[in-house]
């Protein structure tokens, strides 16, 4: 059985008590049991746009509607500072778009991947460099995989991308579905049904080293939100963890697993 090193984080984004996003992380280390932070950020309650928190534990919002330019605009603040300061704000090469997944991969680079209303019909990766802070695209690219938004589509660490199908599946089982970055996207490298049956009462997510988390926050059986994990070694067969959290269920957010 594999070690879950991933901690379990709450980033919730409205209908906090003084009207500011809060961070809260439970550690995979206490079975999610025992919060390590919990804290109120910089940032004031907002839902246009995506909120991560990074490799490093820096929060970023990637705000895709209702910027003053019409560009998607990253803003970025410090673990550091207990999420206090901002060490960037800035607009990106991107204009706003909301037909797909935007996502700071692990060396802060902007991804978006384009999931409808492509020219040719397939979902297209499309990345800024951080290093150009997010002014110069550095891939931009179809995919073979047709458009589709019956799923969650994710970068993985090594850049491949990875398509968790979860609705309208022929065996009424989650399948995970991945594509080489290797091949500039036109060749998959696995295609596969999992142990989980279709769910949508929660988040799915590839992590770090593959292993698919589902986090389901609704509908629980003792009203806490619960991790499940299956392992990339078993082809997603076997569950490694199944196990509720010390938070209640609730959706006023995002939820991620943060290795």
């Amino acid at each position: 059985m594999s070690t879950i090193n991933s901690d379990l984080v709450f980033i919730k984004t409205a209908n906090t008590p003084n009207g500011h996003v809060e961070v809260h992380i439970a550690s995979a280390a206490s079975n999610y049991q025992t919060r390590t932070l919990e804290t109120a950020t910089t940032f004031v309650n907002e839902t246009d746009g995506t909120w991560q928190l990074l490799s490093n534990r820096d929060l970023a919002f990637i705000k895709t509607a209702n910027t003053p330019n019409g560009h998607v605009e990253v803003h970025i603040a410090s673990a550091a500072s207990n999420y206090q300061t901002r060490t960037l704000e800035t607009a990106t090469t991107f204009a706003i778009e909301t037909d797909g997944t935007w996502q700071m991969l692990g060396n802060n680079d902007l991804a978006f991947i384009k999931t409808a209303n492509t020219p040719n019909g397939h979902v297209e990766v499309h990345i800024a460099s951080a290093a150009s802070k997010y002014q110069t695209r550095i891939l931009e690219t179809a995919t073979t995989f047709v458009n589709e938004t019956d799923g969650t589509w994710q970068l993985l660490s090594n850049r491949d991308l990875a398509f968790i199908k979860t609705a309208n599946t022929p065996n009424g089982h989650v399948e995970v579905h991945i594509a080489s970055a290797a091949s500039n996207y036109q060749t998959r490298t696995l295609e596969t049904a999992t142990t989980f049956a279709i769910e949508t009462d929660g988040t799915w997510q590839m992590l770090g080293n593959n292993d698919l988390a589902f986090i389901k926050t609704a509908n629980t059986p003792n009203g806490h939100v619960e991790v499940h994990i299956a392992s990339a070694a078993s082809k997603y067969q076997t569950r490694i963890l199944e196990t509720a959290t010390t938070f209640v269920n609730e959706t006023d957010g995002t939820w991620q697993m943060l290795g």
